[in-house]
């Protein structure tokens, strides 16, 4: 052990003995099994592997100094034993630590970075939702303000043309837009909180599952309808949405149906290794989704079959799409190659 190298962890040469215990006793010992893997494979390979590795090291004032190590065996024994090792010690920790505020900084810019498009798209979607809010509401507002005209204009019964039958159905028009009207408030303020107030935690998703298909029973039995779920992840997520996320899916391929064929719903995921998101795929064989409406499926109040006469709001598969962009992921629409449509969507693992 030289002066220099003592000396590069604040040691006077005649503060540590020259033994490789010493050398060993001021490596971190998190750092021990990499030194002796390193050593060993140049060793094993009768030097034709490098010795070559960035250690860790204790100062004598408890800092830390980082250390490019190289050497090679100059002198082997007939049996194949080293005999002498030379090589030199390189103190890097300055461009370390240049290095890993560097990383830090990226991590906090790609995080700032992603903080903006999240925020950017929250924009986007609240004049979304308020320019289609504002439209959607208007219509049972002129339902009702044009039947109060009708009224009002007719209000003098000795003047009036207006049969009696005429002003009950006039009111009952207004009792029923102004129902709708509630409705569609009440679906959007639900809308609007997917996610307010909400606490990631370990999210079990074969338990979600279960606890979505015990809570449809009624309607599963009464479609004859089968629900297969193969293995699921445990993920960090927002339990009651997800939740919601599976039920409105199978809800909506238990609807979606012809009334002749028994609904057939399939869950499955898939994890690729090389991404940090988990792939979920909804399989039905129900309607399918027409092309025409493919596009714009998951906007609020967007019904892919008005014309079979299906209830409904339009507002079930923009409340799945908030909910996996709330995980960070996308959702898509795909056709069944068997029949049907497979509801594609992705989360995040972490």
């Amino acid at each position: 052990m030289s002066p220099s190298f003592k000396a590069m962890f604040g040691y006077n040469p005649e503060e540590l003995e020259n033994h490789i215990n010493t050398v060993f006793g001021l490596l971190l010992e998190e750092d021990h099994a990499c030194a002796n893997e390193a050593i060993g494979a140049h060793m094993e390979s009768q030097g034709q592997i490098p010795y070559q590795e960035v250690l860790r090291f204790r100062h004598k004032d408890g800092s830390t100094v980082y250390v490019n190590c190289n050497g090679r065996v100059v002198s082997w024994s007939d049996d194949g034993k080293p005999l002498r090792m030379i090589g030199t010690h390189a103190d890097i920790t300055e461009s370390k630590t240049n290095e890993q505020r560097a990383q830090m900084q990226a991590r906090r810019s790609q995080t700032l970075f992603e903080e903006l498009r999240k925020q950017k798209s929250k924009n986007v979607a609240l004049e979304q939702f308020t320019a289609i809010a504002s439209h959607d509401l208007k219509e049972p507002l002129r339902t009702m303000g044009s039947y109060a005209s009708l009224l009002l204009s007719n209000s003098d019964e000795a003047n009036s043309t207006m049969s009696q039958e005429r002003r009950l159905q006039s009111l009952e028009f207004i009792a029923s837009a102004s129902k709708r009207m509630t409705a569609m408030i009440d679906t959007l303020l639900d809308y609007s909180k997917i996610g307010k107030g909400s606490q990631k935690s370990e999210v079990d998703l074969n338990k979600i599952v279960q606890h979505v298909t015990h809570d449809l029973a009624n309607q599963i039995q009464q479609a004859n309808a089968q629900v297969t779920c193969k293995e699921l992840p445990t993920i960090q997520g927002y339990g009651v949405e997800l939740g919601q996320l599976f039920q409105n899916l199978i809800n909506n391929a238990i609807k979606y149906t012809d009334p002749s064929v028994p609904p057939f719903i399939e869950i499955s995921c898939t994890t690729d290794e090389n991404s940090v998101y988990q792939t979920f795929d909804v399989k039905d064989n129900g309607l399918g989704i027409p092309e025409d409406k493919i596009e714009n499926v998951f906007e609020l109040y967007s019904r892919a079959h008005i014309d079979h006469g299906f209830e409904g709001q339009g507002i079930g598969l923009a409340r799945c799409k908030k909910i996996v962009e709330l995980h960070d992921g996308k959702i898509e629409v795909l056709p069944n190659p068997t029949g049907g449509s497979i509801f594609r969507f992705t989360i995040l693992s972490t």
